[in-house]
């Protein structure tokens, strides 16, 4: 007898904005197909701040952040005055349609919005509902939307895999909201060692840092995802990958370490050379780079995926996500002359490519002890990867 797949629903950020979060919502999307269950991502918009939260948030900015709260206000001012915001890059919504044709092709979506239904009818769609991974818990993206919780479904039904707050803190005025969200997700799981921190201060939980979803595919799964892929350059090629800008410092640190006759800038969108290349462009021209340059998370993660040397800039000091990325592969990046510049270079890649798969069994394993669990009794955090943040 051939037991129906049990249904799994995916809450995380889907806006089709970036190569990271279209990657990871298919990789879990993949790595749950693997363990025999039928996930469907919900289509979400985060909805407006709350009118009950604006005064507090005010206020928590006047208090904590002046300096960023002015310069907010003097940027709308400024806004006000011209009519008119900056215009986005000229070539964004090229990218944005690549990034929309890949989740048509590749992931598994509702055919409505979380907001099209009412919440009892997402509650009794899904056996279990898994909020990740990604920033899906960063206020200033999501803003303290309790649907990023899972609050729409029984508590028993809440699992989070590789969650972020993509910061090292949450905002003062959001640590009750926030506290009594996560006390009501009874198997939690997050992917750096600063977010397993702000669980503990806000909750006196120990929870398990797991593999962000990319790291559950193996290699060859990747391999077979870009094998038709064309080649964005002719090789060799440096790849540059750069959310943030670099100062003239960190500009001249790159170029000395990372010298190379032809680059491929992938994020540079006032040009149209590269707007149309979508996530599995973006792994190839990873995969077949001679280095990657980046300040972004999951090039990062392909560049270790596919054994490319790397040069990594510093976005945030505050930003532990990289830092807990290379620690679990038992690596850390070599300073260079430039501040916020460092090279991963000389590495022992077997060596590094046990240490995470040592880490990959442990999240699989938090993950089938999250979806199996049949009580809030029965808890996956005792299922803790060797990467459970130390106290």
């Amino acid at each position: 007898m051939v037991t129906e797949a049990k249904s799994i629903g995916i809450v995380t950020i889907n806006d089709d904005g970036n190569y990271g979060n279209r990657l990871q919502n298919y990789a879990l999307q993949q790595a749950l197909r693997q363990i025999g269950r039928a996930p469907e991502t919900i289509r979400n918009t985060p909805r407006p701040w709350p009118r009950a939260m604006l005064i507090p948030r005010t206020i928590d900015d006047l208090r904590y952040r002046p300096a960023e709260f002015l310069e907010r206000r003097a940027r709308r001012v400024r806004e006000t005055v011209a009519r008119s915001r900056p215009a986005p890059p000229p070539f964004l919504e090229r990218r944005r349609d690549a990034n929309a044709r890949f989740t048509a092709s590749f992931i598994q979506t509702s055919e409505m919005q979380f907001a099209d239904a009412p919440r009892r009818y997402w509650a009794e769609r899904y056996d279990r509902v898994i909020a990740g991974s990604d920033q899906v818990w960063n206020p200033h993206y999501r803003r303290a939307n309790g649907m990023d919780f899972l609050d729409f479904t029984s508590p028993e039904n809440r699992v989070s895999y590789a969650a972020s707050f993509g910061a090292a803190a949450v905002p003062r005025f959001l640590h009750a909201h926030y506290a009594r969200w996560l006390e009501q997700i009874p198997h939690l799981s997050v992917r750096e060692r600063s977010a397993a921190e702000v669980v503990r201060a806000l909750t006196g939980r120990d929870v398990p840092v797991v593999l962000d979803p990319t790291l559950l595919l193996t290699r060859a799964e990747w391999d077979e995802l870009i094998e038709d892929e064309p080649r964005i350059e002719p090789e060799p090629y440096a790849l540059r990958f750069m959310i943030g800008r670099l100062t003239p410092q960190q500009e001249a640190g790159v170029g000395e370490v990372a010298a190379s006759p032809r680059v491929a800038d992938l994020h540079d969108l006032e040009s149209p050379v590269h707007a149309d290349v979508g996530p599995v462009g973006f792994v190839a021209a990873i995969a077949h780079a001679s280095v990657v340059i980046t300040d972004s998370f999951h090039a990062c993660v392909f560049a270790l995926l596919f054994r490319r040397p790397l040069v990594v800039c510093t976005r945030f000091r505050s930003d532990s996500r990289i830092g807990s990325l290379l620690e679990a592969h038992g690596l850390e990046l070599e300073p260079t002359s430039a501040d916020g510049v460092g090279v991963l270079r000389d590495v022992d890649w077997d060596a590094a490519e046990r240490a995470r798969e040592l880490q990959r069994i442990g999240s699989l394993g938090f993950l089938r002890a999250a979806l199996d669990a049949d009580s809030l009794s029965t808890s996956a955090e005792r299922v803790v990867p060797p990467t459970a943040a130390p106290r």
